[in-house]
């Protein structure tokens, strides 16, 4: 058996898809040990962090403030926001999937968080800094195609919460 074969096919794939599969995955398996809640919450509380990030930026109080941060400290605040967008959606109430999830559920529930969290990673400065997608995935999750796999993405989550 050759292994250096097998070896370059696995150094050939750039690291990115490697996470984002690892992520559909990890997705994939929290929604059939619990259900698609989780997975749903945190797929809606992306683009609402994000945009509470955005609009903090030029808020009245806060925005002097958080101009002046950069970098990695930018897309921790991001991170916070994320969170509270995730306990916000949580504590709302509404039921975002079942209690018990399918192979077919999961695996689409996985595949769409994990274009989500793409598509809005590529889209915001602050985490590209934090850490930049390749030249592939840049084109794939960019501007041409951000709409059709955020509609993708949701309309797969709502097919899972509805199964």
């Amino acid at each position: 058996m050759n292994f250096e074969a097998i070896m370059s096919a696995f150094t050939a794939i750039p690291a990115d898809w490697l996470v984002l599969g690892a992520l559909a995955i990890f997705a994939a398996f929290d929604i059939v040990r619990s259900g698609a809640r989780r997975v749903c919450t945190l797929a809606l509380a992306i683009p609402l962090g994000t945009v509470f990030f955005l609009a903090s930026e030029k808020a009245m109080f806060i925005g002097g403030i958080i101009s002046q941060f950069s970098g990695p400290v930018e897309a921790i605040l991001l991170g916070v926001f994320v969170v509270v967008g995730y306990f916000l959606i949580a504590r709302i109430g509404l039921s975002w999937g079942g209690e018990s999830g399918q192979a077919i559920q999961a695996a689409l529930g996985g595949v769409a968080l994990a274009a989500i969290l793409a598509t809005i990673w590529v889209a915001t400065p602050a985490l590209q800094e934090l850490w930049p997608f390749g030249a592939s995935s840049r084109e794939i999750f960019g501007e041409s195609y951000r709409l059709w796999w955020l509609l993708g993405a949701y309309a797969a989550l709502a097919y899972v919460r509805n199964s």
